[in-house]
């Protein structure tokens, strides 16, 4: 009786498994069982991206972000995949591929799957079932819970953009560690190219030449240095010596002038005064009234 029900239980899960041949071998049953057993009632935490066009064919799929917190399950899906592509070569399409795909890096997995009627967003999801179809392998999905807004703050950490950044670190330490190998090398490289008997006997010679140069040129220096200051001092003596007469004789000019101009302004302020009597006129008036007087008398 048992292994009757356990022969209607192999029936049964043959008959609802999608043929991608039209005879299958009891391993390529096993080896869908095994997936779905893998796969199936699986918890994870996800996010659910957009709705895309695959092709006229298929349709229209929802795909969904794994997060990165999920390892495990990113490690059997990977497997799955794996699995699939060697156990149907010719499917036309399976719904589990990489990140890049969509532009959200490579170091993720999304699903592509079919939701009914749920908001864009983080969600904790349930893997229901495996299916095959004709053209496309599915692993269908159950919203379990939509992640609230006290959530999000974690969100980050949970969907993977926390690793996104350490990536671009990570990339921008690996490319900054490159590009100091290559100066490295080009240093070293100039360095063996420079330091040779040859460069170096060229650099010893231009630095003997350059030190005759800078002691000649330094007494060539000194030496017009000194003829011009005793040029300079003989031509100004004569300057001042010649320049003397004319600078008293200025001053001169500008003294008068000045003092002019005083006597000038004195002259206009100066108080007027009575004119002073003529002694002399006076004196000679009284002699000729003194003279009529005394002729008179003597007529």
């Amino acid at each position: 009786m048992s292994s009757a029900l356990e022969s209607n239980q192999t029936i049964n899960s043959s008959m609802d498994i999608s043929q991608c041949d039209s005879n299958e071998s009891m391993e390529t049953i096993k080896t869908k069982q095994y997936l779905r057993n893998l796969l199936k009632a699986r918890i994870f935490l996800g996010r659910y991206l957009e709705r895309r066009l695959i092709d006229e064919r298929i349709g229209y799929r929802d795909i969904v972000l794994l997060s990165t917190a999920e390892v495990e399950l990113k490690n059997d899906l990977t497997e799955a995949l794996r699995k699939l592509r060697t156990l149907c070569p010719k499917i036309h399409w399976i719904g589990i591929t990489d990140s890049h795909v969509v532009g959200c890096g490579s170091s993720g997995i999304c699903i592509w799957t079919e939701i009914d009627n749920q908001p864009l967003g983080p969600f904790w999801f349930q893997i229901k079932n495996l299916k095959f179809k004709e053209l496309e392998i599915i692993i269908t999905l159950k919203c379990l819970r939509h992640i609230s807004d006290s959530f999000l703050e974690l969100e980050p950490i949970l969907i993977g953009k926390s690793n996104k950044t350490i990536e671009r670190l990570d990339n921008k330490i690996e490319n900054s560690v490159e590009v100091l190998n290559e100066t490295y090398t080009e240093v070293v490289g100039t360095l063996k190219n420079a330091l040779s008997i040859r460069n170096a006997k060229e650099f010893f010679t231009f630095l003997l030449v350059f030190v005759i140069a800078i002691v000649t040129g330094s007494v060539s220096f000194v030496n017009f240095i000194g003829n011009f200051i005793l040029a300079l001092m003989r031509e100004l003596s004569m300057l001042i010596k010649n320049s003397t007469p004319m600078f008293l004789g200025l001053l001169d000019f500008f003294s008068k002038i000045v003092g002019g101009f005083y006597i000038l302004l004195a002259m206009l302020f100066k108080q007027n005064a009575p004119a002073p009597m003529d002694k002399r006129s006076l004196a000679h008036y009284d002699n000729y009234a003194q003279n009529k007087h005394y002729n008179r008398q003597f007529d």
